[in-house]
This record gives C-alpha cells, structure tokens and sequence, in this order.
C-alpha cells in the first residue's frame, strides 16, 4: 500500500471511530386513534402551535427516515423547557424529568444525581424550566414518570418511559414486542420545530400508557396518541451521520 493509500486508510478509519452510524432507521410508531377525541389529537396541537400542513405527525418525527438517528439525544450542556399542552387522566400525577446517559450504556439510574425533574403533575401549560449541568457537552435525553407514585396502565412503580426507546422494555410487561420496532417500545416522538420557532429548538411528545400494547378502544391498553405530555426543549442534539464512501473519501484527501 502506498504512504497516500496507508493515509487515506486511517482517515476513513478516524471517522468510522468518531462518527457511528445510527443504531437503526426508520423506526416504526404505532400510532392509535385518540381516546381524547380528535379535536385534542396531537396533529391537532401541533397544527394550532405552528400551522397547518408543516408537520405530519405520522412521518414527520425524528426516526420515521432512513437517514434519522435511532435513538435520538440531546448533547448540551443544559436546556430550556417550555410545556405545551398536556391531554391525559394522570395529569395532575405525571412528572417529567430529564437524565445524563450512563457512559457504560447501562439504563439510567434515577436516585437525584445525574437525573432532575423539568414538569411536575401541577405544572400547565406555558410553564418554563432553565436546567444546567455541571459539565459541558453532557449526552442527556427526558422521561417521564407515568401517573406519578400510582403507577399506570402497564407500568407500575418504579417503572418510567424514557426518551431513548433502548432503554424501555418490549411489550406491556417486558416479555416481548407486540409490534414494531423490536428492541425497546417508543413512548415518546420527537419534531425538529426550529424552522417554525428558535434555533435548536425540538418537540417532545410523550405517551403516557405503556406503547408495547395493541392500541385499542378505551381504556385497557393504550391509545398511543403521543398527547399526553408535550412541550419544547431548546438545546443542541446528535444529528444524522451521512456515510461517507471510501471513493468519496479518496477524493476529498488526494
């Protein structure tokens, strides 16, 4: 191998290291009609906050694309949060909070350290929440805390859903997918909204029930509305890696 080859080799080796393609594309919702009526469907918030036609929930969120990022993070060193609207039975309980990444891939651990609270049960909408980290550069992602100390529908105490779907379990009770995707069930979607508000800026729609069942008529499972807590956050995020090709990489190094 020639000394240009030897170099163009360990190029494409640093970005490989630096820049991991996402874990998986085009992540499937299952999507459920609202128990909520249609007039209070998430389509219908999204429409009113900013206008009709700009957003389609059901292929628009963050993972519906090939080239989207599977799971999705925030990478900041803080956040502001502002709370949306919040359509659900438990919304005087639910509580969402945000959480650094365990750097051993390990599911978080929420006991106050490197996790906090952003919306508590009471909180309406138009509520604010100004959170910064100790560090800078911090890998960090939302859950939310169904129904409070109660519990809900399949997820009892301590259970939470996160925003990183990899660390939900699959199914309603942790034994297996009922439905796409495999691996970790999604209770919550995320919308890039900065070209419609401020820069950096992205919307948070969590479900409140456990997603991993069928959705179906109310009230014994889920309606996977994704309603149920929704609110914006304003903060740098991981973005899709486009791959880039050996020839292409050869290329841009002669």
């Amino acid at each position: 191998m020639t000394l240009r080859g030897i170099r163009v080799f360990a190029l494409a080796a640093i970005i490989a290291i630096a820049n991991p393609l996402p874990a998986s594309a085009g992540v499937a919702v299952s999507f459920g009609t609202s128990w909520d009526g249609p007039g209070n469907s998430l389509q219908s918030i999204i429409d009113a906050r900013y206008g009709a036609g700009r957003i389609d929930v059901v292929h628009d969120y963050l993972g519906a694309k090939a080239t989207d990022p599977d799971p999705f993070f925030w990478v900041d060193r803080g956040f502001s949060a502002l709370l949306i609207r919040e359509i659900a039975g438990n919304a005087n309980r639910n509580v969402v909070g945000w959480y650094l990444e365990p750097k051993n891939g390990a599911p978080p651990v929420l006991d106050g350290v490197n996790d906090g609270v952003v919306f508590d049960g009471p909180s309406a909408a138009g509520a604010t929440s100004i959170i910064t980290f100790a560090q800078p550069a911090q890998r960090f992602g939302f859950y939310l805390n169904p129904n409070g100390p109660l519990g809900a529908t399949n997820a009892p105490e301590p259970e939470v859903f996160f925003t990183d779907r990899l660390y939900n379990d699959a199914g309603p009770d942790g034994t297996g997918a009922l439905h796409l995707p495999l691996g970790g069930d999604v209770q919550a979607i995320v919308f890039d909204v900065s070209r419609f508000t401020n820069m950096s800026t992205w919307l948070v729609c969590f479900e409140d029930l456990d997603s991993g069942a069928n959705p179906g008529p109310c009230c014994g499972t889920t309606d996977n509305d994704y309603n149920d807590f929704v609110f914006e956050v304003t903060a740098l995020s991981v973005t899709p890696v486009r791959p880039l090709s050996f020839g292409g990489l050869k290329i841009k190094y002669r």
